[in-house]
C-alpha cells in the first residue's frame, strides 16, 4: 500500500503561485505545469527509497528530491513512517535552500 502525500502549507502556496504565473503566460501552460506536478509526486511515491540526498543537505535529515519534467522546479520531501511530507516546490534558479527551516 502506498503512503499518502501531504503537502505543507508553504509548499502548497508555492505551487499555487507558480501555477498562477504560468497560467498568466498561457492558460494551457498552467495545466501542463500541474500535470508535471502530478507526475513528480507519483515519482516521489514510487522511487523514494532509491533517491539520494540532494547536494548541500545533511543526509541525516532524510530530505530527498525529484526534478519536475519540462519546468525548472524540484520537489523536496521527507519520507515519514506513514506518509511523504512535501517541503517545497522550489524553482531551480531562485533562492537555493530557502526552504531548509521547514525540515
Amino acid at each position: 500500500m502506498n503512503k499518502p502525500v501531504r503537502i505543507s502549507r508553504q509548499a502548497r502556496e508555492e505551487l499555487l503561485e507558480a501555477g498562477r504565473r504560468y497560467g498568466n503566460q498561457r492558460p494551457e501552460l498552467r495545466a501542463d505545469f500541474l500535470a508535471s506536478v502530478d507526475e513528480a509526486l507519483a515519482r516521489v511515491v514510487r522511487y523514494a527509497p532509491h533517491l539520494g540526498t540532494p547536494p548541500g543537505i545533511d543526509p541525516t535529515l532524510g530530505v530527498k528530491r525529484v526534478f519536475m519534467k519540462r519546468f525548472p522546479y524540484s520537489v523536496y520531501f521527507v519520507e515519514m513512517p506513514t506518509r511523504f511530507r512535501i517541503l517545497a516546490f522550489a524553482h531551480a534558479r531562485q533562492r537555493p535552500f530557502y526552504w531548509r527551516d521547514r525540515i
